[in-house]
């Protein structure tokens, strides 16, 4: 009898481990998927707010924001975002991950893939490391 509480235990734990990391995967989609959004409608201020502090106070700012700051990724009636995987070191002080995804249009015809590094800090994932 033990046993059982033992291994129901330890089911129990591994469960929630394995849940607080999708919800945490889910969030860094959600993210992500909001600062494409912001990107396409020019509303650029709020995409910063979800840049990390480091890209934020970096002169690359600019540059990455540019790479989003595209005329394909303003029509988003048709585009899907394929998230493919989030790799997430398990020792990393930094708390980084980055996530690679398919962003396509087939109105427009085009695909691209993209790897997106991402940070958590301040309780949140912020775009950038």
């Amino acid at each position: 009898m033990k046993h059982r509480w033992i291994f129901f235990l330890v089911s129990l734990l591994l469960f929630s481990c394995y849940s607080d990391k999708n919800k945490t995967e889910e969030r860094a989609k959600e993210r992500i998927t909001r600062f494409l959004y912001l990107m396409a409608i020019d509303q650029v201020e709020e995409a910063e707010k979800l840049l990390d502090r480091d890209l934020k106070d970096s002169e690359n700012t600019e540059f990455f924001l540019s790479n989003f700051d595209k005329q394909e990724f303003k029509d988003t009636t048709d585009m899907i975002i394929e998230f493919e995987q989030i790799l997430i070191p398990e020792n990393d002080p930094k708390n980084r991950a980055m996530v690679s995804m398919i962003i396509r249009s087939e109105k427009n015809n085009w695909t691209r893939v993209v790897s997106m590094p991402v940070r958590y800090e301040k309780g949140d994932w912020y775009i950038g490391s």
